[in-house]
């Protein structure tokens, strides 16, 4: 039995994100999609290329309090609920539309975003890019060396996980032979990084960017000393293993509020291992059910769908031709973007905690700033759906 200290943890993701503590008790649901089980490396990449194209997103809805009252007959109407029908699930809110444009425009998306909007409820959302979430375990193991650039954490990161967008195929490369995250040979490994990196952000042509610089000299100072702690004395090839963590970690930094999961074995077995205490307190503050059983679960798995597919749509097109679609999209589509822009807006307003990105800043700011492009362009305009749809 592993025992955690929930007070430790919460004070550590406080002051290095610099977010204010969230003591207020409200009551979490959740859904998860684009849980892959495992992403490993293989001889030739990676064991599934859907992970690499979309986050695993756990997410869902919350409220204040304990109790709290939705109408769900109309929620029915606006998904046009079956009888008979077991219960609401993302497969029948994407329906049979053919991309994901013609899906934020359909009725049932509009019906089900205008219910949301008005129900009261916050969404929540924790996703993870899993090729980034793969990569930081080998900046984060040069803090020990390198105290003094923790400041620069997140622009290190970024430019890792950006180089490696651009050059996969021989950072992987480098990867499998040192079989990662086990790496046996910790000097050759970071040398062979180093070495790419220089070849592509010598001055040449272009100003290097200071942030892979900066990295390739932490590189070279652990490859010296033969020291990845975190990229070491792992399973090789294992890049994520699980993804309970996620769900602990609500658990932990809302420690005051009660957390409801839809049933999921694998979490269920790997989170009875765990105890969370609170100023010496042991905390009870979750459970799993049968999604069937709780409507709020199965609107969270809606709430899980519906961002992947935002996320998975926003990150394949870029800025240059997001304009291009926004300029065609019509009143609907610019509406339900805009609902959403609004309702990520509302609950980051309620606690910079509610909405968590393991992804690079960059990412999450042009995934932001694309939503805001393909919704409302203008706060006036965004009043007039505020005011039409609460």
């Amino acid at each position: 039995m592993t025992r955690i200290n929930v007070e430790g943890q919460k004070k550590a993701v406080f002051d290095l994100n610099g977010i204010p503590p969230f003591e207020e008790e409200m009551t979490f649901y959740y859904d998860e999609s684009g849980n892959c089980r495992k992403f490993t490396l293989t001889d030739t990449g990676f064991n599934n290329i859907d992970a690499l194209k979309g986050d695993f997103v756990l997410a869902g809805v919350a409220h204040e309090g304990t109790s709290f009252d939705i109408d769900v007959p109309s929620l029915y109407t606006a998904l046009d609920y079956k009888e008979g029908q077991k219960e609401l699930k993302f497969k029948h809110l994407y329906h049979n539309s053919r991309d994901f444009q013609s899906f934020i425009g359909s009725k049932r998306v509009t019906g089900f975003l205008k219910w949301l909007s008005r129900s009261g409820l916050y969404i929540h959302y924790s996703a993870l890019n899993n090729l980034y979430y793969s990569l930081v375990d080998i900046v984060d193991s040069l803090w020990e060396t390198h105290p003094q650039c923790l400041m620069y954490m997140w622009a290190i990161k970024g430019a890792l996980y950006d180089f490696v967008i651009e050059h996969q195929d021989e950072v992987i490369d480098i990867f499998i032979r040192h079989t990662y995250p086990d790496v046996k040979d910790v000097f050759t490994f970071c040398n062979e990084l180093c070495s790419l990196i220089w070849a592509y952000n010598d001055d040449s042509e272009y100003a290097p960017d200071f942030f892979l610089e900066l990295l390739r000299q932490m590189l070279k100072a652990a490859g010296k000393l033969g020291r990845l702690i975190f990229v070491q004395d792992n399973e090789p090839f294992m890049l994520i293993q699980e993804y309970y963590l996620f769900y602990t970690e609500r658990c932990e930094i809302f420690s005051k509020s009660n957390h409801i999961f839809d049933e999921e074995p694998t979490v269920q077995k790997q989170i009875a291992d765990l105890e969370l205490y609170g100023n010496g307190i042991q905390l009870n503050n979750w459970k799993f059910v049968k999604s069937h059983e709780n409507i709020y679960v199965q609107v969270s798995d809606l709430i899980a769908g519906l961002l992947r597919k935002l996320f998975m749509f926003l990150d394949a097109n870029s800025l240059t031709e997001i304009l291009a679609i926004a300029m065609k999209l019509n009143d609907d589509q610019v509406k339900n973007f805009t609902l959403l822009w609004m309702l990520i807006s509302k609950s980051d307003n309620k606690s910079p905690l509610f909405i968590k990105n393991a992804n690079s800043q960059k990412n999450v700011q042009e995934r932001m700033m694309k939503l805001q492009l393909l919704g409302a362009s203008n706060n006036k305009l965004k009043m007039e759906v505020a005011n039409h749809e609460l």
